[in-house]
């Protein structure tokens, strides 16, 4: 017991064996605190946002045939910002925070479909524009937050949840998290062989038998999942981008295999990138630099390989 639990406290942050050991035998209150209370939440937060951003991104790009496209191309990132942007000024707890960016995800996301529904109920380009547009509205009411916002405590805290982090998951956190991804992620792993169908023109999956309500119903499993992942996590960006493509070049472009194998990549990637965010430095570096940093250069080079391909 005692190497398993040394294995998980080793991978999960920047803890030595013998400073590990010394706990475990001198203090096993102290142990306990930082395996159960820090450590495990943490990275189970990890793996369930990672796996939930890396199986938006393969929907997504599968459903506007388009691939640059992120999960957060329906505006949820703008809006769940904005919803805990306005909760860190009112004071809400950890919580609240969770709460006010999950309502703010969905809210985006359900004006971005009305207003692209009324222009153009048939038209994903018109979708993609109306969720331009209400990025943007939410982006300026971000801005004019973070004007108004206390420099001493409210404006850093604002930057720093904006960033991406992970140092405050807790179990509170997972019961959020967790039966939301895990909810999402099976019935998208379930429907990958209809998810190749729908990558099809709008009349060639009509014509097989699946019609727009389908499409609707797995873009709107994919942005809760996306939605509950900010919520936790912050705005962690790349991931969505990134390991959809890398798990294109291992598995081919069969949604059947993609779809799960994407979550399982991107659980493993944010895990990584988590352990390395807070053991570069002794301060804590947000975890959307370190995703930025590796998927910036990543995507340069399969563009370079791929472009040809993609238009």
């Amino acid at each position: 017991m005692f190497v398993v639990v040394s294995a998980f406290c080793l991978l999960c942050g920047r803890i030595g064996l013998e400073q590990l050991y010394s706990y475990y035998i001198s203090n096993d209150e102290t142990f306990g605190v930082i395996f159960w209370d820090l450590r495990l939440p943490r990275l189970i937060a990890a793996a369930l946002i990672g796996a939930s951003l890396s199986i938006s991104g393969v929907v997504f790009q599968a459903m506007f045939q388009n691939p640059l496209v992120s999960p957060n191309i329906l505006g949820v990132a703008s809006g769940a910002g904005f919803g805990a942007v306005l909760c860190i000024l009112f004071s809400f707890g950890a919580f609240g925070i969770s709460l006010g960016a999950f309502v703010g995800g969905v809210v985006a996301v359900s004006l971005a479909y009305l207003l692209g529904h009324f222009t153009n109920k048939n038209s994903k380009l018109m979708l993609v524009l109306s969720s331009i547009i209400i990025s943007a509205l939410f982006d300026a009411l971000i801005s004019l937050a973070k004007y108004t916002a206390d420099t001493e405590e409210k404006l850093p805290s604002i930057v720093y949840w904006l960033m991406g982090s992970l140092s405050s998951a807790n179990w509170g956190d997972l019961a959020i998290l967790a039966p939301i991804s895990l909810f999402g992620v099976a019935v998208l792993v379930a429907m990958g062989w209809k998810i190749n169908i729908l990558a099809l023109s709008g009349e060639h999956a009509i014509f097989l038998g699946q019609g727009r309500v389908l499409g609707m119903i797995v873009v709107l499993i994919a942005t809760l999942v996306t939605s509950a992942s900010i919520c936790v996590g912050g705005i962690v960006g790349w991931v969505g981008l990134l390991v959809p493509h890398i798990a294109r070049l291992i598995y081919g472009a069969n949604h059947a295999v993609l779809v799960p194998m994407s979550a399982v990549l991107g659980a493993m990637f944010l895990m990584l990138a988590d352990t390395f965010a807070r053991s570069i430095s002794t301060a804590e570096i947000p975890l959307s630099i370190i995703t930025a940093i590796i998927g910036a250069p990543s995507i340069a080079i399969i563009m370079i390989k791929k472009a040809k391909r993609w238009f």
